[in-house]
């Protein structure tokens, strides 16, 4: 069978990373895939390992995802199926890292689009529902251009658009999970659950989502795998690692929220709005981490 070539924005990342161990790990009999795993230095230390890590199946593509004509230029057109596309805030708008790589992509024969958004209160609310939160707003946007893209090209190409919640993995060891306990400690009522997600589910979302382009075409969906409020996570946590949930003082947990403007208005949402996906449902098609497995199976507490 020959392998179907999927570029993966952000390969040497978090959820890219997710995406092409899942790809690569589809029992066999399924579609097989060849990455072709995007990074700006394919002479970084992350982008050898991910190529030593898979023996082969992942070929480095040089590239910047704002300026992708050069990404396409080196392969026959229409010799890509799919892209998996993320987006990160930071000094490049994040519409600019997707809508030139979408048109392009398109214009070279990609067949199906996946890109990994965020849920912004359920599955149809989030169509309507940009927030104020300067990068969920932004992810919304290029959902509609993906969307209305489609719509106005036929069936050119098919597109998925997954909605993650807050990542599992920002409580993984290290100051992040520490801090991250801290904003959750300042600005969430006690009552009031959070939804969150491990990037491995991410990965395996896209995978079904490439290897089963069919189904999945125009669908939206959110992601999450376990809904807690902080305490239940604190009693989770000592219950599998024998250790208290870390946290660093409230304090500095209010002025990163005070401080940084789009940090503060996504806490605000967690309390005013929160996520809205339908766990049971998406536990229906793939088997998710609560989050009690993925302390035991995929953080690093265990492994310390």
């Amino acid at each position: 069978m020959t392998a179907q070539n999927i570029l993966v924005v952000g390969a040497t990342g978090k959820q890219g990373g997710a995406v092409v161990k899942a790809l690569l790990g589809l029992p066999e009999g399924s579609t097989c895939f060849h990455i072709l795993a995007l990074t700006r230095n394919a002479q970084s230390e992350r982008a050898k390992a991910l190529v030593d890590a898979h023996n082969g199946s992942v070929e480095l593509i040089e590239g910047d995802s704002t300026v992708p004509k050069p990404i396409f230029d080196s392969r026959p057109k229409g010799s890509i199926a799919g892209i998996f596309i993320v987006t990160t805030p930071g000094r490049i708008s994040e519409e600019l890292q997707a809508v030139p790589l979408i048109d392009v992509a398109v214009d070279h024969g990609v067949k199906h689009i996946v890109f990994s958004s965020v849920d912004r209160g359920g599955d149809e609310k989030s169509w309507d529902h940009p927030t104020t939160i300067k990068h969920f707003r932004a992810k919304h946007h290029i959902e509609v251009y993906l969307r209305d893209k489609a719509e106005q090209t036929g069936s050119n190409f098919t597109w998925t658009i997954l909605r993650p919640v807050a990542f599992l993995d920002n409580m993984n060891p290290g100051m992040m999970c520490a801090m991250f306990t801290a904003m959750w400690t300042a600005a969430l009522s006690p009552d009031r659950k959070l939804q969150l997600v491990a990037v491995r589910d991410i990965g395996l979302f896209a995978a079904q989502a490439f290897s089963e382009p069919g189904k999945w075409a125009g669908r939206a969906v959110g992601l999450a795998g376990d809904e807690l409020t902080l305490a239940e996570a604190r009693e989770k946590f000592e219950k599998v690692t024998g250790k208290p949930l870390p946290q660093t003082w409230t304090i500095l947990g209010r002025a990163v929220l005070w401080g940084v403007r789009d940090v503060g208005n996504m806490f605000a949402f967690f309390e005013k709005h929160g996520y809205g996906v339908d766990i049971a449902a998406r536990r229906q098609e793939v088997p998710m981490l609560d989050f009690e497995t993925w302390l035991r199976e995929e953080s690093k507490w265990m492994k310390e």
